[in-house]
């Protein structure tokens, strides 16, 4: 390949794997609060991105779609936490990953009737530029732009801020939170809502950048790969992550497609699992001891 179509499959990789990165993030969010994972997620994302479709057709604005995505998205996913989650705060993790999956299937029957299994791309004018080797489309644009600051602002507000703070001792030691006199019922509410916000922003990115589709469930399933190579416990390093996933998986597919077609889509589970064999707790997660 040419320096140019080298530079071209790095940089779909990088955005690709940005994308992957605020998806993640609502999984590591919610993983910080209720230490299990919300495996409703890629339902979820695909849910708003549809409702984003019907907004933007009926409406005609784009800010209009970015909305409803979001705000389907965090109501969505603050009823999870009311509904699924506080029955079975201090129950085994294992018990509200069981619960999540089942909200999976339910969901996946709202997403049919809402969206069936339609295959349309968000309105919006592509153009397309030149940025030296780079070919740079619109939605190339609005999806970094969107994407990055969105991602640097909950890293931002966890770690600088005192509701932050809060989250981080929600997310150590609940009861010892309680203790201290932090809402933790309120806290966890929050988390499930900004994992909501988010991920209805990932939703929406995602269909500017490829489209709507059933295909969008598989984004937000390798999402979870980046999560788990991350490490569940960890925000910032999702983005890590998730462009070693999107790195991966547009290599992969551009050098083993020829040979094994679709390898390259499933790469990142490869990836996974490797990473995993070396550290199990993902690369920036943190070793957990168990008492017994």
């Amino acid at each position: 390949m040419s320096l140019e179509e080298w530079s071209n499959l790095v940089f779909q990789g990088i955005l690709l794997g940005v994308l992957y990165s605020l998806v993640a993030m609502g999984y590591n969010i919610v993983y910080r609060v209720n230490k299990s994972i919300n495996f409703a997620v890629p339902q979820v994302v695909l849910l708003a991105a549809y409702v984003s479709l019907i907004v933007a057709v009926a409406v005609g604005s784009f800010i209009a779609a970015i909305i409803a995505a979001v705000l389907v998205s965090i109501a969505v996913s603050m009823a999870l936490e009311r509904t699924v989650a506080r029955p079975l705060l201090g129950r085994p993790p294992v018990a509200l990953i069981g619960a999540t999956l089942g909200v999976f299937y339910a969901l996946k029957g709202v997403v049919l009737i809402v969206g069936g299994s339609r295959v349309a791309t968000i309105p919006i004018d592509i153009d397309y530029y030149e940025v030296g080797p780079l070919d740079i489309a619109t939605n190339d644009v609005i999806s970094l732009a969107g994407a990055l600051p969105v991602f640097a602002s909950v890293v931002i507000l966890h770690r600088k801020t005192r509701f932050g703070a809060a989250m981080r001792a929600v997310a150590e030691d609940a009861e010892g939170a309680a203790a201290y006199g932090l809402p933790v019922k309120r806290l966890m509410l929050a988390g499930w809502a900004l994992a909501g916000l988010v991920g209805g922003l990932g939703s929406i990115l995602l269909a500017i950048k490829t489209q709507v589709s059933p295909e969008l469930e598989y984004f937000a399933i390798r999402a979870l790969a980046a999560s788990l190579i991350a490490g569940l416990d960890s925000l910032g390093g999702v983005i890590v992550g998730g462009i070693a996933l999107g790195l991966a998986e547009q290599i992969g597919s551009k050098i083993l497609d020829p040979y094994l077609p679709g390898i390259g889509r499933d790469i990142a589970f490869l990836v996974l699992l490797i990473v995993l064999f070396v550290r199990p707790y993902g690369l920036f997660g943190s070793e957990r001891i168990e008492r017994v």
